[in-house]
């Protein structure tokens, strides 16, 4: 796993701004050490005139550590975390942030007050039936857990950011886009060939699978679980009256939307009213509960492990507790949990015996992919009997005999992204072999067919290099102090 993330590390962080509603709130991972005093307030690192807060350190940790928790999911621990230097990728993405602001401050750009609000009236997660809505919006800050004044600063620094990209907006030249295009949609005629697998039978040999697995043990890990104490608290059997359900309605109304996003009315909505009003009622019961089981006075009823992903517990929640905390009532299948944390069992090495089977399906993968391998290359040496399917580029997917449009894209990319003029992928059971004809360097018709997305890519070309230039210009302009000591 760690041989994976050390990988596409350098993928990550594609921008330096990362949108704040879209992350925040998915649980703070602790990160590491640091040092500040008074005079500093806290503050990690100063740029500039610009201080990076703890808080924004915490942010953008939790946002990268739970980015490569999905990817994993959930194998990350912040062990391996510390491995990788997500601390340093967290903090290096804050300094370039404020690099950018403290330039915006020099050439006098700022950001009004109008234009705060209005990115906030146009923020559609704010908005009902498409009218920016204050309560709406109170309610989702709340949800993801961050005040309107923290907000509405992340929505003001965002635009300032905005306000220098466009700046460093250049248009592409014709050239460009012209030379760009070449490289994109040159042509091959290619011939080829589908070399089938037809494996012999195999008697897998367990000494060999005992082999394959010892080189690859970390690729065998056991996913990470939480086991829980329990007390179940059912809401079921509470009874709810016509009335109450649908004054209950009419104050929660807006919740209750179709897939439209339009509010459903309450013979539409009512069993969904009905439940929430059950789990309003037993709410006081699942807290007596809760404090019963903290203050020792009751025993958990049950035993659990839940695996990570499971949707039907607070994983966010799970996930920054530790052993010992006794969670709030949370909803779980049509009933309130009230949960003790007792172990959290991390991600580790699997068992040969536990492994086997995913041992075996790999380890005949690896012999289907090296016999199609032999077969092909011997076919290439005498490669003249193949399907000429003519000249393609890049996009012509459904060209390509015998493949898939995915297989297609995979194949087509090998063939123009490689210098040999004759070669074979591996897909499956099957090989395709091929052998560069002819070649044709530039497709008119193409260059206007994609005219937009050409301008497009050679624009985010141009930004990419002017803001690495840019950022190395004033790395050495403005004043970077560091107060952080994590790895």
């Amino acid at each position: 796993m760690i041989t994976w993330m050390q990988k596409h590390r350098k993928y990550l962080v594609v921008t330096i701004w990362i949108s704040t509603i879209a992350f925040v709130g998915a649980g703070f991972v602790g990160w590491g050490a640091y040092s500040y005093n008074t005079k500093r307030s806290q503050a990690v690192a100063l740029v500039g005139n610009q201080k990076i807060t703890i808080k924004e350190l915490n942010t953008a940790y939790s946002n990268i550590f739970n980015y490569y928790q999905q990817k994993t999911k959930g194998a990350l621990t912040n062990e391996q975390a510390k491995k990788l230097g997500l601390q340093k990728i967290a903090l290096n993405q804050l300094i370039d942030e404020a690099l950018i602001l403290n330039y915006a401050s020099e050439l006098g750009l700022k950001t009004l007050n109008i234009e705060v609000e209005n990115a906030l009236e146009n923020t559609k997660a704010f908005q009902h039936n498409g009218v920016f809505d204050k309560d709406q919006y109170f309610r989702v800050l709340r949800n993801i857990q961050i005040t309107p004044k923290d907000y509405e600063s992340s929505i003001r620094k965002e635009i300032t950011l905005n306000k220098i990209n466009n700046i460093l907006h250049l248009s592409p030249t014709p050239l460009e886009v012209k030379t760009f295009g070449a490289s994109i949609f040159m042509q091959d005629k290619l011939m080829i060939k589908i070399v089938k697998a037809n494996l012999p039978n195999l008697t897998v040999n367990e000494n060999e699978l005992k082999k394959f697995w010892k080189k690859r043990k970390e690729s065998y890990i056991t996913k990470k679980s939480y086991k829980l104490s329990i007390i179940k608290v059912p809401v079921a059997f509470i009874k709810v009256d016509a009335n109450e359900t649908k004054e209950f309605y009419k104050l929660h109304k807006y919740s209750y939307t179709g897939t439209d996003g339009k509010i459903l009315s309450f013979d539409a909505a009512k069993n969904r009213v009905i439940q929430d009003l059950q789990f309003q009622k037993g709410k006081l019961s699942a807290l007596k509960k809760y404090l019963a089981l903290r203050n020792g006075k009751i025993k958990a009823t049950d035993t659990i492990i839940v695996k990570v992903n499971n949707n039907n517990f607070p994983q966010k929640i799970l996930n920054r507790s530790n052993i010992g905390n006794i969670l709030k009532p949370f909803k779980s299948n049509g009933e309130y949990i009230v949960a003790k944390l007792d172990k959290v069992n991390l991600p580790r090495p699997m068992t040969f015996q536990n492994a086997k089977n995913l041992v075996k399906q790999d380890y005949i993968k690896v012999l289907r992919d090296r016999y199609l391998s032999n077969n092909a290359k011997q076919v290439l040496k005498t490669f003249n009997d193949g399907i000429n399917i003519g000249f393609v580029s890049r996009d012509d997917i459904k060209n390509v005999q015998g493949l898939n449009e995915i297989e297609a894209v995979e194949f087509l990319n090998q063939v123009f992204n490689s210098s040999a003029r004759q070669g074979y992928k591996i897909f499956g059971n099957k090989a395709i072999v091929y052998k560069i004809m002819e070649q044709k360097l530039l497709d008119k018709s193409k260059l206007k067919t994609y005219s937009k997305l050409l301008n497009d890519n050679v624009k985010n070309a141009k930004i990419a290099e002017i803001n690495r230039k840019l950022l190395s210009i004033l790395r050495n302009k403005y004043k970077i102090e560091s107060f952080y000591k994590g790895q």
